[in-house]
């Protein structure tokens, strides 16, 4: 209510100097003044009210009432403000994304609006326009979900590296760093990643690191291993293991200075996630290393 009474004031010119300046400053304010510049253009119909009301009191032949006349500049600045209330609304509407995060250390589940439901691993994002999802069936997705696709229903995911695009379909999509992973559960998806296209049915993937396609083995998975605590890798750089058991238990791994891990040395196993010490015992067996942690949150690996 408040800001429609500044509105009011701002747009009939009776704002004081510090008022204005404060005005001038919301972020809204270069909306309301495009806005204004095409209801300025309004122009109130020109009324002859005196020679109206003498021909309805001759047809009615009644005593003439007193005439109270309206100052027309306000019904203009009344129309204004309706028209920006209006276009506001537009704006809000048309502009308005849902978004929904998955923190390091959560998944977070969730409806599309076709109720299709989407689960997003930690230190995931997803965002979608629920107003006009009928005729624009896509979500921008930053990290990794898997999908369950109502029956009969479409829509693409987009990510920074891909594109997927589903009917009627389970399926996997993971964009990490230079990494596009996407594995079909069931159905049948579409993966567009730069110049080509790939389809997948049930139990195949597809993979793409730096613009290199990697082979990855079918699955007889029902689901994407992380949904039960534990993850799957193929040809994997250890940096990006080390980033994944970091937002999924939400602490962070530093590597001693004696430490190097070679990107060529890549890893390819199931890493249980149901506890850090079990999680870290069999990636630190694998590179010869062994973890320490600070007590802040904080996991040291240095060399053996």
């Amino acid at each position: 209510m408040k800001e429609d009474i500044k509105l009011a004031k701002w747009l009939a010119g009776e704002m004081d100097e510090k008022e204005l300046k404060e005005f001038e400053s919301l972020p809204e304010f270069d909306t309301y003044r495009k806005i204004a510049e095409y209801s300025a253009q309004l122009q109130a119909p020109e009324t002859d009210a005196d020679r109206l009301y003498n021909a309805i009191t001759e047809k009615r032949q009644a005593p003439q009432p007193k005439v109270v006349k309206l100052h027309q500049p306000w019904l203009v600045r009344i129309a204004a403000v309706l028209i920006i209330a209006l276009c506001l609304t537009f704006v809000f509407y048309t502009n308005n994304t849902t978004t929904q995060i998955a923190q390091a250390g959560e998944k977070t589940e969730f409806l599309l609006p076709d109720k299709s439901a989407v689960v997003l691993n930690s230190g995931s994002e997803a965002e979608f326009k629920s107003w006009n999802w009928n005729k624009k069936r896509s979500i921008e997705l930053t990290g990794e979900a898997y999908f369950r696709v109502a029956k009969g229903k479409t829509f693409d995911v987009n990510t920074p590296l891909g594109k997927v695009t589903v009917v009627g379909t389970q399926f996997n999509v993971k964009a990490r760093d230079n990494r596009f992973d996407v594995t079909c559960f069931e159905g049948k998806v579409k993966v567009t990643y730069k110049s080509q296209e790939v389809f997948l049915t049930p139990g195949e993937s597809v993979t793409f690191e730096n613009g290199e396609e990697i082979t990855i083995p079918e699955t007889q998975a029902a689901q994407p291993g992380w949904m039960n605590n534990e993850v799957t890798f193929v040809s994997e750089k250890p940096e990006n293991i080390i980033k994944e058991i970091e937002r999924h238990y939400a602490v962070k791994i530093e590597l001693d200075k004696n430490v190097s891990l070679s990107p060529e040395n890549v890893f390819t196993g199931t890493l249980p996630m149901n506890e850090l010490d079990t999680t870290l015992a069999f990636f630190t067996d694998k590179y010869h290393l062994k973890a320490k942690k600070t007590g802040k949150g904080t996991v040291i690996l240095s060399a053996e």
